[in-house]
């Protein structure tokens, strides 16, 4: 099993989809939806092979999975894996991706 970090980018992403979700659907949502996406990261510590490949479109080395309504974003190498950005689906990666200091 990797190590697992989380970009403080990817965190904030996290807690912006934990306040939309308790605010459109309610608490109990927002935490079971939180769970599915950790749920997820946690699914690729443990194989990381998992997502698609986006290096072709985005960046050498970066992988997607959905989880939900979101792709998480992420690398790895032999020891550790990190979890760079959780986008809704409808959000542009190549955009939003160039925005953040990696």
């Amino acid at each position: 099993m990797l190590s697992l970090s989380i970009t403080q980018e990817a965190q904030a992403d996290l807690r912006e989809i934990r306040a939309f979700t308790k605010q459109q659907w309610g608490n109990a949502q927002s935490v079971r939806y939180i769970k599915e996406i950790r749920g997820k990261i946690e699914l690729l510590t443990r194989n990381p092979y998992l997502g698609v490949d986006r290096c072709a479109e985005l960046e050498d080395g970066l992988r997607s999975i959905l989880a939900g309504s979101h792709t998480i974003y992420y690398e790895f190498n032999a020891t550790a894996l990190t979890v760079r950005a959780i986008l809704h689906q409808s959000m542009t990666p190549d955009k939003y991706l160039q925005q953040r200091d990696f």
